[in-house]
């Protein structure tokens, strides 16, 4: 595969909440099989967490259950500390950066790398309606479409025709 996604986990692709008796819950984000089911055929899929190996992996396992999707995963221990603040480095992974995605609820996460970022709204478990992840497959897709695309170059396109189509229908509101 030409291109590499990199997905964070917690507020991301799901929600970890302690129940009244202290005990642990997974609750997934909304979309999360399709989008890894589809997206999975175009990218490779990492998963670059904050969180440690002992904690994640066995959530990543109960997403993987049927599927494996991720070639990688990424813990804390792969994170670097800058101005006493986690950074996820995607120069760790050793791929071309023109062909790397990430996604993540936390932009400083992906501070170093900022136009090869996906900026995505929390997950806290509680609204079943989210689509956020739904909504972005097509733009994926669309990435993906043509291996020489650069996606630092696609996703500023991409934001732009968004912002764009969002101030045009705002205008014609106003008028």
């Amino acid at each position: 595969k030409v291109f590499t996604m990199v997905l964070d986990l917690d507020e991301t692709l799901i929600s970890f909440k302690l129940n009244e008796t202290g005990k642990g819950m997974i609750i997934f984000r909304p979309g999360l099989d399709q989008f890894l089911n589809e997206l999975s055929t175009l990218y490779e899929m990492v998963v670059f967490t904050a969180g440690t190996q002992e904690y994640a992996d066995p959530i990543l396992d109960e997403i993987e259950n049927t599927n494996k999707f991720f070639t990688k995963r990424l813990y804390r221990q792969h994170t670097v500390i800058i101005e006493s603040g986690i950074v996820k480095d995607l120069s760790k992974l050793g791929r071309d950066l023109s062909k790397v995605v990430i996604i993540d609820n936390m932009p400083q996460n992906f501070r170093l790398q900022k136009e090869n970022g996906i900026f995505i709204k929390n997950y806290y478990g509680e609204d079943s309606s989210d689509t956020a992840l739904i909504d972005l497959i097509p733009i994926l897709k669309e990435i993906a479409s043509d291996p020489n695309n650069d996606v630092r170059v696609e996703l500023r396109r991409l934001k732009n025709e968004i912002f764009s189509m969002i101030t045009t229908n705002l205008n014609e509101e106003i008028q």
